[in-house]
């Protein structure tokens, strides 16, 4: 299919939005297969990607759309997006060809991505999506040892890369696709899944449901466990949803970021329903495709 281009208004700025069917590139290594019982893919040639432009040093990002080929409910489909959306959508697309038609999600997918070399991706996300914190931009810590230091990328960024989620990304997807605003998920693995809880915390009204993987909590110090701790902001509106999925978790029982623990903290809290799915002995990486396969299975 020929690629076309447009310009599309998305707030104060315009997101160049390079319209073109998937063909994901040879991954240098295989994507561990999802869980049998809860597969689930789409289709390469019913994927869209477009091509979202910055205006700051911050790489580019591609996006990943696909919808379900069924019409619409009357309020919209549910939409949900996805961080790491170029590895997502390579699971998606390798698991589609086993699966019948019955097995794909009931709802818009949108995988966020980046529009570079994929040696360069982890450098992107490690700002994009760690908070911003004191000495963010040399943190400390790494998953076997949180006092580390100097074994982690510059972070901090999570702010501005939800702004432009916000501001472009969204708006962008509402224009163009029969979404309910009313019912929209954020999902991420490891910083991914740190990215999606910073939100919760600071900005819930952001989605409707938060789906958090393995995610990051040894980042800089154990930050995020401060913000947990720190003055509560509440939702509007209807009771959010936060699911934690976790394999084999690196944090042994008696630190204060085992997901147990911290999960157990997130639960105190009245304006939300927590919930965590356990995935015995798969490891941080297995957990990338065993969430995603729980993410839209609706797990």
């Amino acid at each position: 299919m020929p690629e076309s281009t447009a310009r599309v208004a998305g707030g104060a700025a315009l997101i160049a939005a390079t319209a073109a069917r998937y063909d994901p590139p040879p991954p240098p290594k295989p994507m561990p297969a999802q869980p049998a019982d809860l597969a689930t893919g789409v289709p390469a040639a019913e994927v869209t990607q477009y091509l979202l432009a910055r205006d700051d040093p911050r790489p580019d990002l591609r996006l990943f759309i696909w919808q379900p080929t069924s019409p619409p409910p009357a309020a919209g489909y549910p939409v949900i997006y996805m961080l790491d959306g170029d590895t997502v959508f390579e699971s998606l697309t390798d698991t589609a060809a086993a699966l019948p038609r019955n097995a794909r999600p009931n709802a818009v997918i949108v995988g966020i991505g980046y529009d570079i070399d994929a040696s360069l991706r982890q450098a992107a996300r490690s700002f994009d999506y760690t908070p911003p914190s004191p000495g963010a931009d040399s943190p400390v810590g790494a998953p076997r040892d949180p006092e580390a230091v100097g074994k982690t990328l510059p972070g901090g960024g999570a702010d501005l890369f939800l702004d432009t989620l916000e501001t472009r990304i969204k708006p962008f997807v509402a224009a163009h696709y029969p979404i309910d605003a009313n019912d929209q998920t954020l999902y991420g693995h490891s910083y991914g899944g740190l990215f999606a809880l910073h939100v919760l915390l600071t900005q819930p009204d952001a989605f409707t449901r938060y789906l958090a993987a393995s995610p990051s909590f040894w980042w800089n110090g154990r930050y995020l466990l401060q913000t947990i701790a720190g003055p509560r902001i509440c939702a509007t509106g209807a009771l959010r949803q936060l699911t934690i999925m976790v394999g084999h978790d690196v944090a042994p029982p008696e630190r204060p970021d085992n997901t147990k623990a911290v999960t157990q903290q997130l639960s105190q809290r009245s304006d939300w329903v927590v919930n965590m799915i356990e995935f015995p002995g798969l490891t941080h990486a297995d957990m990338l495709s065993a969430s995603i396969a729980g993410a839209l299975h609706g797990r």
